[in-house]
């Protein structure tokens, strides 16, 4: 197996598990989506959003991938948003 090949396994293994944390997000999502819902509560809380990305930039231990993880956070609480005003209106 060549040198790629095997970092290409190795990504493949973090995907697997990067797919069932974010299938678990999705499901807790919608349950909070459901909260809100149930409150009359916007789906944005821009305040949270940037706690979120604030706190997980924190976590890093490679600094030099700050940029790269708002983004991703950013992404994802967007797919998420949609995801629960999908279920919000319905």
């Amino acid at each position: 197996m060549s040198e790629l090949e095997q970092y290409r396994q190795g990504i493949d293994a973090i995907d697997q598990d990067l797919t069932r944390l974010f299938e678990a997000r999705l499901k807790t999502v919608l349950k909070v989506g459901e909260y809100k819902k149930e409150h009359n509560l916007p789906v944005l809380d821009a305040s949270r959003e940037q706690e979120v990305i604030a706190k997980n930039v924190n976590r890093l231990e490679d600094k030099q991938f700050e940029e790269e993880l708002t983004k991703f956070f950013q992404s994802m609480m967007d797919i998420t948003k949609e995801t629960q005003t999908k279920m919000m209106k319905s």
